[in-house]
């Protein structure tokens, strides 16, 4: 029997792109800074960041590597506190940077140890997955306690990355970064509902309530969350975003300046 989902666990949708190199990639913030690219990684033992985007946010590490996030906040508003990631840059990431195989820079895994905690839901025809907290811990992962990774693999991802180099191959420029709504929404069949704003977020100061229902985004009649963020990544960065909601028989437009990142 599998486990089940913990008392008043809420499923979030989480946005996701497919790399060039067919690995599933979504956006994190750490410590409320970023975003930075995580490749859910089954086959990653725990949650891996890079040293070098450890160190542009200030982030040290224990004589074995190991740092404690005070926030780990995955795009679509799924928040773990308080939790460990190898500060460490694995060899598949040194690798697929330097031959520019992910499409993007590449900044760590999400491991196991994130990835049991909870039920994931993936269709790739779609713009998101589905994660829905359990109530299950899983045991530490055995081998990896200690510093970095085998030097083999550590040569073999500069090898790779030299590779890179000679073959001229180069990161796509990165797209515009769309800052969050901080809005959570339900998605039911052909409407979607507002279930809560986030703290000091675009959306909370603009004054959207939880049970509000969206209509239009820029005029555009949104029916899906796909939609939404089809509309929603289209309109350039810097601009400010207008939005048609319902609430209570009344039809309101709400303007909205979106943050940075996430």
């Amino acid at each position: 029997m599998g486990s089940k989902a913990s008392e008043n666990a809420r499923s979030v949708e989480i946005p996701f792109r497919v790399t060039k190199s067919s690995h599933l990639v979504v956006r994190a913030k750490i410590n409320n800074k970023g975003p930075f690219n995580f490749i859910v990684d089954t086959g990653a033992p725990v949650c891996f960041f890079t040293l070098e985007a450890g160190k542009t946010i200030g982030l040290t590490a224990d004589e074995n590597g190991w740092c404690i996030l005070d926030k780990f906040t995955l795009e679509g508003g799924l928040i773990s506190e308080k939790h460990r990631v190898k500060l460490e840059t694995p060899f598949q990431l040194v690798g697929m940077n330097g031959m520019a195989l992910g499409g993007m820079e590449l900044h760590g895994l999400i491991g196991y140890d994130l990835l049991a905690r909870h039920k994931i839901e993936i269709d790739v025809s779609n713009e998101t997955m589905v994660w829905t907290p359990l109530d299950f811990t899983p045991k530490f992962p055995l081998g990896v306690s200690g510093k970095s990774t085998p030097g083999s693999l550590d040569a073999l991802g500069a090898f790779m990355k030299t590779i890179g180099t000679f073959t001229g191959k180069k990161q796509d420029l990165p797209p515009e970064l769309r800052g969050s709504l901080g809005i959570i929404i339900k998605s039911g069949i052909g409407e979607l509902v507002v279930l809560e704003t986030l703290k000091d977020s675009p959306g909370n100061i603009a004054g959207i309530l939880p049970g509000d229902l969206i209509l239009k985004l820029n005029d555009v009649q949104t029916n899906s969350l796909e939609q939404l963020l089809q509309v929603y990544r289209s309109i350039p960065a810097g601009k400010k975003v207008k939005i048609e909601i319902l609430r209570k028989r009344q039809i309101l437009t709400l303007e909205l300046s979106p943050g940075k990142g996430l």
